[in-house]
């Protein structure tokens, strides 16, 4: 990154961002911001007149659908790859399939992924992930941009902010979770570090004499890596940043999947250099207003909850928000269970998708598609 931020011990409050959550049936968007397909349906007429859909008709298709790509219009666009009216070029799969995965993406996120093995922060991505990704983007799985809001005003995805740059312990490197991640992690029998095992009463006091007693974390020291990922929180003030959870998890089990197919976890002590918020969720987006740091906010395929212990994956869970939207068949979301056999996790046997909310019904996993679908 251009910069490095620091920030004085306990220079902000300490508060949980919150808002509460609008019921279902709101009626604050229309489902996929658009009322038709006819753009695209009209498009796939014209085009294939002459009995073939060619690479470039699929661009034409994609711009017929214009800057923002809707649930339906991707499907429109899927079924006419599937078409048996007429003749569809290989070509024009692969152009389908990558189309989809740069849609709905910010313009910096498409020149960072344009190397296909490489994704943001320099994080490598398995061909088996990026083509996983494309596969559940064409069959309409949403990338979806944090800083949404509804019609009234209230986060579209989440009822928490970004306010993080990828910095120190928000390193896209440090939140970084896969396979190889963790082993080293279960490896590392020599590694000391600090465990979060409870809180003191500590005092400050400035130069005057003026004293203030504030709450923050009680560590131990321990030695060796586990390998966990595990719920982690506390309100209180964190002196080490790198701190590990009672569990000795590197990382809390807040987690989500960036556009690129990457995992992300908080770190065990979610707090940042920023000192200004819990961390939740939508931080793992790196979405931020410091200057330097613009190209660093990204789009997300999932937000939820994810468990490991000495390395293998035990729980997955789909956040509340993000649920509901599935669940009501707004928005398709890719797999996490498949998004984790294609970077070749291990995992318990029986491993399920739970979800946060089901008030507006319980998704469905599409295997073959690679997606969550409204039931």
């Amino acid at each position: 990154m251009k910069s490095t931020i620091r920030f004085a011990l306990l220079s902000l409050p300490l508060v949980v961002a919150c808002a509460a959550d609008a019921g279902p049936n709101d009626g604050t968007e229309l489902p996929d911001g658009k009322t038709d397909t006819a753009a695209v349906e009209n498009a796939v007429v014209r085009l294939t007149a002459d009995g073939k859909l060619s690479a470039t008709d699929v661009d034409e298709l994609f711009a017929a659908a214009g800057r923002s790509v809707s649930k339906n219009e991707m499907l429109t666009i899927r079924d006419a790859t599937e078409s048996s009216s007429f003749s569809v070029s290989d070509a024009a799969v692969e152009r389908a399939l990558e189309n989809a995965y740069n849609a709905n993406l910010l313009e910096h996120e498409v020149e960072q992924t344009a190397d296909p093995s490489t994704g943001y922060g320099g994080n490598k991505i398995p061909e088996a992930v990026r083509a996983l990704v494309s596969q559940a983007r064409l069959n309409g799985a949403v990338a979806f941009d944090i800083r949404e809001t509804r019609g009234d005003g209230e986060g579209r995805w989440s009822p928490y902010p970004s306010t993080t740059p990828p910095i120190d312990n928000m390193d896209f490197d440090y939140t970084v979770i896969t396979p190889e991640v963790l082993a080293e992690d279960v490896a590392a029998t020599q590694l000391t570090y600090n465990a979060i095992v409870g809180t003191e009463t500590e005092e400050q006091c400035d130069g005057f004499g003026n004293c203030q007693e504030f709450e923050q974390a009680r560590y131990e020291q321990r030695t060796g890596g586990t390998g966990n990922i595990a719920a982690h929180y506390d309100e209180v003030h964190h002196p080490d940043l790198m701190a590990r959870g009672s569990s000795g998890q590197k990382w809390a089990s807040n987690c989500a999947f960036l556009s690129d197919g990457t995992i992300h976890c908080l770190p065990a002590a979610r707090r940042s250099v920023l000192r200004d918020l819990i961390l939740t969720n939508p931080h793992l987006s790196r979405c931020n207003s410091f200057q330097g740091f613009e190209d660093a906010c990204h789009t997300m395929l999932y937000m939820g909850h994810i468990t490991a212990s000495n390395g293998v994956i035990n729980s997955v869970e789909v956040s509340g928000r993000v649920s509901k939207r599935v669940g009501s068949g707004k928005n398709n979301l890719i797999d996490p269970i498949a998004l984790l056999d294609a970077w070749g996790f291990e995992r318990s046997s029986g491993l399920r998708v739970r979800y946060g909310n089901t008030s507006e019904g319980t998704p469905v996993t599409n295997v073959e598609r690679g997606i969550l679908e409204a039931p």
